[in-house]
Order: C-alpha cells, then sequence, then structure tokens
C-alpha cells in the first residue's frame, strides 16, 4: 500500500469516526430533550436550555425535529409575566405513541398501557399458566387488547416490555423460571416472532429496578439496589446510572444470598435463601405452621395491626432476616438507597422495624449514614411498570449522567 492509500484510508476513517459520534451526540441530545419534557410538561424551549444543559440553536433543532415527528406537541404561550414574546409551551404529543408493559407470573399475565409521556393509560389482568403456548397465547390476547382500546387516545402501539421470573442471559434465552417450571428457552426469540412490533423482554426484578429509576422513587440515582418480592425474592443492581448484569448477564439474584447457613429448603435447591425467608411463599409456609391462614401480601400486611401475637413473630422473623440482608448489600456495594418493591413494598410496614434493628445491628456505620430503605411507589405492579420502562428505554433510552427532573 502506498503512503497516499494509507492517508486516504486513514482519513477516511476519520471522518466515519467523526460521523459516528456525531450521530451518538445527537442521539443522546434527543434523549435529553426527551426525558426533559417527559418529566416536565409545559416547559418552554428556554427552560429545555436550563433543564439539559444543551445552547438554544441544539434545543431548537431538535425540538423542531421531534415535533415533525410527531412526537412533541406545542400548545398556548406561556404568560410569564416578562418582557419579549411568550414562548409555547412544549410536551410530549398524547397520541405520540403507545407503550405495553407486561409481568409473566405462573398465576397472573398483568399489563399496563402507557403513552410515551411516561403517564399508565390503562391496567388488565389475565389468568397466568406454566404451560408456555398457553401463556404466550394469553398475552398475545391482552397486549392486542389493551392496544387496542387505548390506540384512539395514545396513538399506535410502538413497544412491548415484558419481565420474566427466571434468569435471562445477555441473549434473552431463558436458563431457568423455577416458578413458571420452565428452562433453557430461546424466550426472547419467541416472544419477538409473536408481535408485529419491537419486544423487549428482561428477569422481572432487573425490569421492576429500571421502573424505579425512571419513574419511581429512584428517579436521578445512580447506584441504588432494588429487592422485589412475589412468590420468590429477586433483584437489581443499579450501579454508575444503569443495571449491573454480570459476565452472563445473571447478576442480581438477591433471593439466594445465604441467610441461615444450611437453613430451610429454597426453590433453587440450596438452603438458607433469603427467599426462603423473606417471600410471600415463605412468610404464609410460616403462618401456617403457626396456625394462621392467610392468603396474599396484603392480609399478611393487616394482621399485625389486629394485634395477633403469633402473626407479629412470623413477620419479627422474617422482617430481621430482610435487615441482615439490607446490612449485607450496603457493606458490600455502599448504595445511596435500597428500594423495596412488589409484595415487600405491601409488607413493608409489617417488616421495617425488625429489618431496621437487624439493619443497625450489622451494617456499617459509616455506610448506613449515607444510605436510606424506601418503599416503591408501584407494589404489585411493579413487575408491569419495569415492563413499560424497558419499552420505553428501548423507544429513547434514559441518558445516565443526567437527571432532568425539576
Amino acid at each position: 500500500m502506498s503512503d497516499g492509500e494509507a492517508q486516504s484510508r486513514a482519513e477516511g476513517a476519520g471522518a466515519a469516526g467523526t460521523r459516528l459520534n456525531s450521530a451518538a451526540i445527537r442521539r443522546l441530545n434527543t434523549a435529553r430533550i426527551f426525558h426533559a419534557l417527559r418529566e416536565n410538561p409545559s416547559s418552554s424551549q428556554r427552560s429545555l436550555v436550563g433543564l439539559t444543559g444543551l445552547d438554544a440553536a441544539t434545543v431548537s433543532a431538535i425540538v423542531a425535529r421531534l415535533e415533525g415527528d410527531g412526537i412533541v406537541a406545542r400548545s398556548a404561550p406561556l404568560r410569564s409575566g416578562q418582557a419579549g414574546r411568550p414562548e409555547s409551551r412544549l410536551a410530549i404529543a398524547p397520541r405520540a405513541g403507545l407503550l405495553v408493559g407486561a409481568a409473566l407470573e405462573p398465576d397472573a399475565i398483568s399489563l399496563v398501557a402507557m403513552g410515551l409521556d411516561g403517564h399508565r393509560r390503562a391496567r388488565l389482568d389475565l389468568p397466568g399458566s406454566t404451560d408456555r403456548a398457553t401463556a404466550l397465547a394469553t398475552l398475545q390476547r391482552g397486549v392486542a387488547e389493551i392496544a387496542a382500546a387505548e390506540e384512539a387516545s395514545s396513538g399506535k402501539l410502538c413497544h412491548i416490555g415484558i419481565g420474566v421470573p427466571g434468569l435471562l442471559d445477555a441473549t434473552g434465552h431463558l436458563v431457568l423460571a423455577p416458578n413458571l417450571g420452565w428452562r433453557d428457552m430461546p424466550l426472547a426469540a419467541w416472544l419477538r416472532e409473536a408481535f408485529a412490533v419491537p419486544v423487549h423482554v428482561d428477569n422481572d426484578a432487573k425490569a421492576a429496578a429500571l421502573a424505579e429509576r425512571i419513574f419511581g422513587v429512584a428517579r436521578g440515582m445512580r447506584d441504588f439496589v432494588f429487592i422485589y418480592g412475589n412468590a420468590g425474592i429477586g433483584g437489581g443492581l443499579h450501579f454508575g446510572g444503569q443495571l449491573y448484569r454480570g459476565c452472563d448477564g445473571l447478576a442480581g439474584e438477591l433471593g439466594h444470598m445465604k441467610i441461615v447457613p444450611g437453613g430451610r429448603a429454597c426453590k433453587c435447591g440450596g438452603r438458607g435463601c433469603l427467599e426462603a425467608y423473606v417471600s410471600e411463599r415463605a412468610i404464609v409456609a410460616r403462618l401456617r405452621e403457626a396456625g394462621r391462614d392467610l392468603a396474599g401480601a396484603e392480609a399478611i400486611a393487616a394482621a399485625p395491626a389486629e394485634g395477633d401475637a403469633a402473626v407479629v413473630a412470623v413477620l419479627e422473623e422474617a422482617g430481621g432476616h430482610l435487615g441482615l440482608a439490607l446490612a449485607n448489600l450496603v457493606n458490600v456495594v455502599n448504595p445511596r438507597a435500597v428500594v423495596l418493591g412488589g409484595n415487600l413494598a405491601v409488607l413493608a410496614a409489617a417488616l421495617m422495624a425488625a429489618a431496621r434493628r437487624a439493619l443497625a445491628a450489622n451494617g456499617l456505620p459509616v455506610m448506613l449514614e449515607d444510605a436510606t430503605v424506601l418503599v416503591s411507589p408501584f407494589g404489585t405492579d411493579a413487575v408491569p411498570m419495569g415492563g413499560a420502562a424497558l419499552a420505553l428505554e428501548a423507544f429513547q433510552p434514559m441518558p445516565r449522567d443526567v437527571h432532568t427532573a425539576g
């Protein structure tokens, strides 16, 4: 190769790199503006400059493009009382597009419909199944039903997100879902074949953790841990503005921390796991041993107020194990917050007195000073909201390094 040919190739590579960098910067800036408007509706272009840190010309160009695509809408000018021409109010257009989030559980398939503005439009519950063909057919029917009902007000369905209670690798291949009785399935590939729009699938707790980052109590936090309770216990580790997935995409199985060496049997095949002590299934089993038949987190949460000493003792024990797990997490990863979601959010008031005592007794004081325990606002809607978060993230990724809420 001649020196001239080498120089030409290098210049070509440099130009391609510049184009690539420019495109990446444009996408990031678009995401900043989109999420600023989503979190701060009725903003003016001038206020978007302050919210995003972008210059006025960049904001103007991106807003014009989003408006042309039907994603941003203008309304009547703001009456600011200041001199000069009043500015139009901007917001995500009501009919910009529809997202559907779903939770695929053995006993229920729960769906939420959400506009691109992040507001929930509808919810739908259908019976679940451990039979794969039945579950997928029910999911298809539910998505079609909720999308048809909301299309007129929210626009066309553009993305679907699904949370599944199991281990999924980085490609969406299901390694194991004990509660569904499924293992070694190309689940993401099957789901993508089943729908005409893009489908995004993840572990249920990881999806719910993303919902906390985008919509919930962890908005703006770069570092937090999410613990999700349902039939089992799952989790999501959110570090540096993104979910930590580990080398194979499987990180976050917080329910299988060993709390009692050689303790109770867990569905994973091990013993002494957090899930065997703090999941709804485990608490219900302990209550039955104590002669109390309470079904569901809501009924269990209400029982201590009725002064049932046996129920209080079971919840004290579960809360103590939860607090020890929280202390281990705080000591190891030093998060800004630990967020309790799903049935743990429903049971939080009943568990937290004992949990806080165990946390204080076992956590390093210097780390406890900066960590807080928060309760998710989504309750049992955590996973369908997580599905919606997966869908929104696919449509317009949330920037890792900024928080746009005012």
